[in-house]
């Protein structure tokens, strides 16, 4: 008897530590401590940073080379696949961001390149059923709902990287696959240097005429459709879109809306086209 009481003991207590991901995203007050790890994970992401350092070609990427021979990324595929709760639940908030962005990236290149030539990753959802909701990541074991199923896109950046870390630097580390998303860096996102690496990816964006416009002569701030469709995420972060742009701008512009400049918010036409590199 006694045994066996010390065996649902035991269980139960495991049973508590993998408690469903959602509720460790939602509300986490418990230590990052959690069962010892099974294996070694790289937390440097260098196959990713391989892959990406081979095929980002500006803010564009080879996807045809990736079809062509898929192995590296197939194989870095398979370590996220591979991860556990226990595991996942046994990381820091820095390693399991930088974890679900590059799974978020890798995933969309995975989906494209599986999938070219296409003329917009829109292409492969439909009316009714977007890309975005395409269950087609197969990491069942760490779906935010606790249910064992297959992850999509929006899962990753909706239900885990948004609300878990509440962090907008994140508009400008996932890419959708298309020319007016921030581009995609050619680099994995890694824990240590996250701030650094999440801090540059926003400063490059946001001084990129093609994605955003200061035109303070003329009083006019044409800025990217991201800021009106999480304008939630950088007012929380910022006070406003306005205050959290002045982070990361230029000087001269941050300084000028530092000072209450009169700008005129406009925002530019979103393009879905793929980012896709054509060799020379």
């Amino acid at each position: 008897m006694r045994i066996l009481l010390t065996s649902l003991i035991l269980v139960s207590a495991l049973a508590a530590a993998c408690a469903p991901y959602q509720a460790q995203e939602e509300q986490d007050s418990r230590p990052t401590t959690r069962p010892v790890p099974v294996g070694e994970f790289d937390h440097e992401h260098a196959q990713w940073t391989a892959i990406l350092e081979k095929h980002v070609h500006g803010d564009k990427f080879d996807y045809a080379a990736v079809q062509k021979d898929p192995a590296a990324l197939n194989a870095y595929l398979s370590k996220l696949r591979g991860v556990t709760l226990a595991q996942l639940l046994g990381w820091n908030d820095k390693q399991r961001m930088a974890f679900w962005i590059n799974t978020y990236n890798a995933h969309a290149v995975k989906l494209v390149s599986d999938n070219y030539p296409i003329e917009s990753i829109r292409d492969l959802g439909t009316l009714l059923n977007k890309v975005w909701n395409k269950k087609f990541i197969e990491m069942d074991a760490l779906h935010p709902s606790g249910k064992n199923q297959h992850l999509s896109l929006d899962d990753v950046e909706h239900k885990i990287l948004r609300p878990r870390f509440e962090d907008a630097r994140v508009h400008a580390a996932v890419n959708c696959a298309s020319d007016s998303c921030p581009p995609l860096r050619a680099e994995a996102f890694i824990a240590k240097r996250l701030d650094e690496q999440l801090d540059a990816q926003v400063r490059a964006w946001i001084a990129d005429e093609s994605r955003n416009q200061f035109d303070l002569a003329a009083g006019k701030m044409r800025i990217s459709e991201i800021f009106k469709w999480f304008k939630s995420d950088f007012v929380r972060d910022g006070e406003s879109v306005e205050g959290w742009i002045t982070k990361y701008a230029p000087e001269e512009v941050a300084s000028a809306i530092r000072n209450g400049a009169d700008l005129d918010v406009s925002y530019l036409d979103y393009s879905w086209k793929l980012n896709a590199y054509f060799k020379k």
